[in-house]
């Protein structure tokens, strides 16, 4: 699931950063000596121990809200969550095999006292191997009572001793100018105030600086930092059958410094605001079955979704996957022009910074490009340092939000076409097999909110990608005409064979993804695409009424 990220975070701590250093180093000597003890004692007591490993996200996050011109609140905040990993069998078998994982995730203080922090590693760390132990008893009872499983592959793999360490954050140059950032986003939300048609107007920043510890009882110490900044700006409007009309502009920097200037800004909001109108008389669309172009952004989303998603490799441990690609390597998925890369290495495409980078993964393991599909066949998928049967080895995807258990997740996905054609050819391309199929108009995707999918075996294999932009391209010339109420659903399979032809400009959509470990920073760049055949359906609603009241500040009587 990818969805924009525009809400702020609720405050979870006070800031305490006068310190340039705040015990950074004294972290890590803590998390290694206590790892080094614990695993030791344990060890003796338990010789079922074959593996431990700490991680720890250090974060501290600044955020601004703002409401038709008001700010609504500021805050800051600092925290460390804690995540254990304790493995107790072998690395064919144990704890973690299709059952709860070994870990008891916290939080640790924030603070510079050694004593402290490993007494509260010493507690979750206790905690964890009593769960790890639970666990392993029940994959060994479950052995001995199920049917054998489809994947005999090992649960745990080898991987390189890694030694890498960022030096240590220097908070007071990195706090960001408040004074400024505020002033812009009441600005920009102020502006959304002066259309009487609009219900909310927010605008936004979330400025994170995260601090990242893994160790493990393979030797491998990292330390690696990352900033990232959201900027959002939300308007809504209500038709009056009760439809809830939002649009969004995002703007993501790894820094509030390289956001977009205030000008551009401005005039973007512009543009969305009078759109806002537009949709609030704009005509519902019916289902429809026929042809569309997706834009790059919409097609970026409806890859990371309906593809993406079935080539995280450890998914496929499971029976309850659906296991859409999982005997597939070598095979033609999709069209012989396009070629699918995920790719963590990356800070930008082009001249857009884009949201999925890191030096490591959540398993200690290097990040690598990935080339899931070369010219239209699937050759790999992405994977964590849990092998299924025919992959092996991790490739640097294991991920998850703080606290969770790391996952296969996409990064940066980028998608490449081989062969290309203009925006105008592909709109030609739309309205000659419109009229082919006997339809007035074909659909233009313009921008998404987000997608899901389910890829289980007890549900239907579908998906969904929520436009938020959606034009009629008329067969006969007349000009694009805006609709309201589009959801576009399909079956994955089905919709790669429907895949026709791409465009020759490359748009990037940044975003966050909440699958299976939780949200972690995504993205997915894609050219805009035609395709032969999409299904839409009619998007959910509301059924209450607009306010009753007028806004107050466009009531007249009141003044």
């Amino acid at each position: 699931m990818i969805f924009k990220l525009w809400s702020g975070c609720a405050v979870l701590g006070l800031l305490c950063c006068a310190r340039s250093l705040f015990g950074q180093d004294l972290l890590m000597t803590a998390l290694s000596k206590e790892l080094d003890r614990e695993y030791r004692q344990l060890k003796a007591a338990d010789e079922r121990l074959y593996y431990m490993s700490y991680r720890v996200d250090d974060i501290t996050t600044y955020n601004i809200r703002t409401s038709f011109g008001a700010v609504t609140g500021i805050d800051s905040s600092r925290y460390r969550v804690f995540s254990p990993s304790i493995r107790l069998g072998s690395y064919q078998m144990d704890n973690t095999h299709n059952a709860g994982f070994g870990q008891y995730p916290a939080s640790i203080p924030a603070v510079d006292d050694e004593d402290i922090i490993t007494l509260a590693v010493w507690k979750s760390t206790d905690n964890a191997y009593k769960n790890a132990v639970q666990a392993y008893e029940q994959v060994l009872t479950n052995k001995k009572v199920k049917v054998a499983e489809e994947d005999t592959a090992a649960d745990f793999s080898a991987a390189p001793k890694v030694v890498y360490h960022d030096p240590p954050l220097q908070y007071a140059s990195l706090r960001p100018d408040i004074t400024t950032l505020t002033r812009n986003l009441v600005a920009y939300s102020g502006l959304l105030k002066s259309n009487p048609d609009l219900l909310t107007g927010i605008a936004t920043v979330e400025f994170k600086i995260v601090r990242k510890y893994f160790v493990d009882t393979d030797g491998s110490a990292i330390t690696e930092n990352s900033t990232s900044t959201w900027q959002s700006v939300y308007g809504q409007t209500k038709a009056s059958d009760g439809m809830e009309l939002p649009l969004f502009r995002m703007y993501y920097a790894y820094e509030p410094g390289a956001l977009p200037g205030k000008d551009s800004v401005l005039e973007d909001i512009k543009a969305m605001s009078v759109k806002l109108t537009e949709l609030k008389t704009a005509p519902v669309a019916d289902p429809f079955v026929g042809p569309a172009i997706l834009s790059g952004r919409a097609s970026g989303v409806f890859f990371h979704e309906i593809f993406g998603h079935r080539l995280e490799g450890k998914r496929m441990k499971s029976d309850f996957d659906g296991h859409t690609f999982k005997n597939r390597i070598g095979s033609a998925v999709l069209p012989t022009f396009l070629s699918i890369a995920l790719d963590p290495t990356i800070k930008k495409l082009g001249a857009t910074e884009v949201d999925g980078f890191y030096r490591y993964d959540d398993e200690g393991v290097p990040a690598q490009k990935v080339n899931v599909v070369e010219n239209g066949i699937l050759r790999s998928f992405l994977m964590t340092r849990t092998p299924i049967n025919g992959s092996s080895g991790s490739n640097g995807h294991a991920r998850t939000a703080p606290g969770g258990i790391p996952e296969s997740r996409q990064s940066n996905l980028v998608v490449k076409a081989s062969e290309s054609k203009t925006a105008a050819e592909l709109k030609d391309l739309l309205r000659n097999e419109a009229k082919k199929q006997g339809h007035e108009y074909g659909y233009y995707f313009e921008d998404v909110q987000g997608g899901f999918t389910s890829i289980g075996r007890t549900t239907p294999n579908a998906f969904n990608v929520m436009p938020i932009e959606v034009y009629k391209i008329f067969v006969d010339g007349r000009p694009n005409q805006v609709v309201r109420g589009v959801d576009l659903i399909g079956t994955p399979l089905s919709m790669f064979r429907r895949i026709i032809a791409a465009d020759d400009r490359v748009e990037t959509f940044n975003g966050m993804c909440g699958s299976a470990s939780g949200w972690v920073p995504v993205s997915a760049s894609s050219p805009a695409i035609f395709v032969d055949l999409i299904e839409t359906q009619k998007k959910s609603k509301s059924n209450e009424r607009l306010p009753v009241l007028p806004r107050p500040d466009q009531d007249k009587e009141a003044h």
